[in-house]
């Protein structure tokens, strides 16, 4: 498995507009915003190099986001790496015995390929693969 980059570092947050606001201010801008119906979440990606924050809001009582923030308040929630082969790097991984919250890709932020592994086989961190799709975001 080649990981390519960190592709983004999530936050979630109560108010998507405020903390992009906030980030306008310290000269980070954002590129781009899409609401995502099936997880209930409205995301803005601010690009920093060839790595974004990914602010993550949610717009649906009970949702993954909306229970970190209840439980855990605002802050950081999980880290992006960018792999050339999600299917693959599924594979290996549990080959190698770590645990995967998604057994097979979906669809995530810009049409992309994601998955995410179980944060007990990570050190307690939510780690994200993504496969970038030609066009995506």
């Amino acid at each position: 498995m080649k990981i390519k980059r960190i592709e983004h570092v999530a936050i979630a947050v109560k108010n998507l507009d405020a903390t992009r606001d906030i980030f306008a201010k310290l000269g980070i801008g954002c590129d781009y915003e899409e609401t995502l119906e099936g997880p209930g979440v409205r995301l803005a990606m601010l690009p920093i190099g060839e790595s974004s924050l990914e602010l993550l809001e949610s717009h649906k009582p009970g949702n993954n986001t909306d229970k970190w923030i209840q439980e855990k308040g605002e802050g950081l929630y999980h880290i992006c790496l960018e792999v050339d082969d999600i299917h693959a790097a599924l594979d290996e991984l549990r080959a190698k015995g770590v645990g995967l919250l998604d057994q097979v890709p979906r669809s995530g932020h810009g049409g992309n390929q994601i998955a995410f592994l179980d944060p007990a086989s990570t050190g307690n961190v939510l780690v994200e693969l993504v496969e970038m799709t030609a066009g995506g975001h």
